[in-house]
Order: C-alpha cells, then sequence, then structure tokens
C-alpha cells in the first residue's frame, strides 16, 4: 500500500461493514458480560468515584486516552468538567508531564470492564469520547472493536453523550451500524479537525487521511 505522508492508512482483510456485525451486536445487546473484573478495575473505579465526590463536577469520561493530550485538553476547554482519561497503558500514562489542572485525572484501567463497573454502580459519563480507539483491523479482530466487544451495552448504558473518532471509515460505519440496532441516535460525518486534540489526529491530518466522527446524543 502506498505510504500517505508519514502514516498509512489502516489496511484490512475486511471489505465493508463486519458480515457478522449485526448478530454479534444483537447477542451483546441482550446479555449480560459477567466476566470477573479485575482488582485495579475495582481501584480505578473508586478512585474516579473519590474524585468526582471531591470536586462536585460531571463526568467527562476520555477513554483510551494514551498519554492523556486530549484529557488535559478537553480538561482546560471544560473547566465544569471533571475530566477522566482512561488507558490500560501506564507507560503511556507516564510519558506526559502529570496534570496540573483540578478538573483532570489519569487513571491506569480496562476502558471495558470500567463500563461494566460504572454500569453497574449506576455511574454515568454525562460526556464520553473515544479518540482513535485501536481498529483491531482484521475480519478475525471484530470482537475486539468497541462496538463488537461484550462490554458494548455498558458502554451505552454509562453514555448519553457519546463521541467517537477513528480515521478508518469502516469502523466509524460499523460503530454506527451498532448504535443503530441499539436505537441510538447517530450522526455520522468526515470532519477536518481545526486544532487536533490528539496526536494520532494530527498525524493522521498531516497524512491526509479521511477523519471519521460518530457521534450519540440522547441528553443535553
Amino acid at each position: 500500500m502506498t505510504k500517505i505522508g508519514n502514516s498509512k492508512p489502516v489496511s484490512s482483510n475486511q471489505q465493508g461493514v463486519h458480515e457478522h456485525l449485526d448478530v454479534l451486536v444483537t447477542k451483546h445487546l441482550n446479555t449480560i458480560d459477567r466476566t470477573p473484573i479485575p482488582d485495579f478495575v475495582k481501584d480505578s473505579f473508586e478512585l474516579i468515584a473519590k474524585t468526582l465526590r471531591q470536586t462536585g463536577l460531571p463526568l467527562w469520561l476520555d477513554s483510551f486516552c494514551g498519554t492523556g493530550i486530549s484529557t488535559r485538553r478537553l480538561a482546560e476547554q471544560h473547566p465544569d468538567f471533571c475530566v477522566v482519561g482512561v488507558d490500560q497503558s501506564q507507560q503511556r500514562l507516564g510519558a506526559e508531564p502529570p496534570p496540573e489542572l483540578n478538573n483532570c485525572l489519569l487513571v491506569r484501567s480496562d476502558c471495558e470492564a470500567l463500563w461494566r463497573l460504572m454500569a453497574t454502580h449506576k455511574v454515568c459519563a454525562k460526556q464520553h469520547t473515544l479518540f482513535y480507539p485501536n481498529p483491531w483491523p482484521k475480519a478475525s479482530q471484530v470482537k475486539r472493536r468497541v462496538h463488537g466487544h461484550a462490554s458494548f451495552q455498558a458502554l451505552l448504558d454509562i453514555s448519553p453523550n457519546l463521541e467517537l473518532r477513528t480515521n478508518w471509515e469502516t469502523y466509524a460505519r460499523e460503530f454506527a451500524q451498532a448504535l443503530t440496532l441499539a436505537r441510538r441516535p447517530i450522526e455520522l460525518t468526515s470532519f477536518t479537525p481545526q486544532e487536533p486534540i490528539t496526536r494520532f489526529e494530527a498525524k493522521y491530518a498531516a497524512s491526509q487521511h479521511t477523519l471519521w466522527k460518530v457521534r450519540s446524543t440522547t441528553s443535553s
């Protein structure tokens, strides 16, 4: 595949929306994921809950935040929210200086398991962003994508206002289709960022990738 700029577009052996997506999503919407939740995820949940009590602010969850650049920027732009960035890699979370903002927290956790724990305890993120999650581009990896994972129902339960960004059109269209199956409103658009919110977004834009945004809003 020809390189575009400094970043190649997503390469996949899958053409279009996965043929088993509807069956997979429907299954997850009608079953309960009972996979045990690791202790470190429980600890991260308690830290988030404690921080929310201390700040008294509504939660903005920034899942798969990587180094937390997007989390910091969201916290700067929205001081009326407690913005919590979550990533499973402590190395990525520690790659940048600790945030100095009072309304910003970076937490090591497993996003999917954390969503389930939040849903169980009815802790809701008033805003929830997922910027450029791993696309898992092989057709055999569809169950590892956000919309193909067993935690998809929990994601919906905690996220009345949801935004996902990706540089892979198939991922965006699959996510939108999964939301439609869940009877959630969707807005699917391509966009050009005015100011990139993550390094990935900056790299993909500089490489002339088409960027995609999926929004679902069910409350103000």
